[in-house]
């Protein structure tokens, strides 16, 4: 009698469990389903500073490469830079000023090369126009508006011609593994405020 009262139990479970697994989907929600989260302060304060000026976002730290060639002593800066833009203002600026301040570091005064985004290597001459680097831009949404993501690489080679291979290399010595900083410096042209720019600085750490 047992072992019948037993087996009505068991066959009873099972039916609700199969009428269960029946009603109730694998998952509550659709794999494509997007969950918007609530808008932080950050990100207002954020999408607010946008609509003024660009904003350098999260920058590495930038290395600077030594080396010596004769009495030549070699600075090689790979610039890598991460901005966040204003949608709107992207696309009705005439330009977006970048530049680069390098005072109070050993850069300062310094002859340099770069390639433009046309190819050609200059001498002692950037563009400060974000319009003429070579660069990704893609969207991006913060708290539901779509921004602007821009990422660039650029190089710059700085060097200083010394009397003597001996003073190049003391000199690269005396920079190894010292730590500066670069201001970086963006700003939507034109302007009603001329004054206005976005200034942020940036770690540069010299390495062999």
């Amino acid at each position: 009698m047992k072992r019948i009262i037993l087996s009505a139990l068991t066959i009873v479970a099972f039916a609700s469990c199969k009428k269960l697994n029946d009603v109730l989907p694998d998952s509550t929600i659709p794999n494509n389903q997007e969950v918007t989260k609530p808008a932080t302060e950050e990100d207002k304060k954020l999408l607010a500073t946008l609509t003024i000026t660009p904003v350098i976002y999260k920058t590495p730290v930038q290395v600077i490469s030594t080396s010596v060639e004769g009495s030549k002593l070699n600075l090689a800066f790979n610039e890598k830079v991460h901005l966040l833009i204003d949608k709107d203002r992207y696309s009705s600026s005439w330009y977006i000023i970048f530049n680069e301040d390098y005072s109070g570091t050993a850069l300062q005064g310094l002859d340099y090369t770069t390639v433009t985004q046309w190819g050609t290597t200059v001498k002692n001459w950037k563009s400060n126009n974000l319009n003429q680097f070579v660069k990704i831009v893609t969207d991006t949404t913060i708290a539901g508006k779509t921004v602007v993501n821009v990422k660039f690489e650029r190089k710059f080679n700085f060097y200083k011609e010394y009397d003597s291979a001996e003073q190049a290399i003391t000199q690269q010595t005396a920079l190894e593994g010292k730590t500066e900083t670069v201001k970086y410096v963006t700003r939507y042209e034109p302007d009603s405020d001329t004054t206005r720019f976005y200034n942020v600085t940036a770690k540069v750490i010299y390495k062999k």
